[in-house]
């Protein structure tokens, strides 16, 4: 039997750059077809899509855009950048995120 797996939730923290607090931050979701996370940040409205998209790899270390969907009409116009991320051996399981006015970083744990 052939069952369709549903995405599995994953973390998202605000952590404080100079006291290292941690907040909760919303939810992810890893889409394995395309490669990317679809992110459902609190701090943003829920008709936001924000995706996390690899950009770049080498080393180990990868590199990613955070990217807002524009709509119009219920359709996507283009997708806009309003971040960047990056992991590696030194972030462990974790994704750091600059996003733009927020003085926090958000962090996307995977889990693995």
């Amino acid at each position: 039997m052939n069952e369709k797996v549903k995405n599995k939730k994953l973390e998202l923290l605000w952590i404080d750059k100079e006291s290292g607090k941690r907040f909760p931050a919303g939810a992810a979701f890893y889409h394995e077809d395309k490669g990317e996370y679809r992110l459902k940040i609190d701090a943003l409205s829920d008709d936001k899509l924000v995706f996390l998209r690899p950009s770049t790899s080498e080393n180990g270390e990868v590199k990613y855009r955070v990217e807002v969907a524009l709509k119009k009409e219920g359709k996507v116009l283009r997708y806009s950048p309003i971040g960047m991320g990056h992991s590696g051996p030194q972030t462990g399981r974790y994704i750091f995120m600059d996003l733009g006015p927020y003085s926090r970083s958000l962090v996307l744990d995977t889990g693995v």
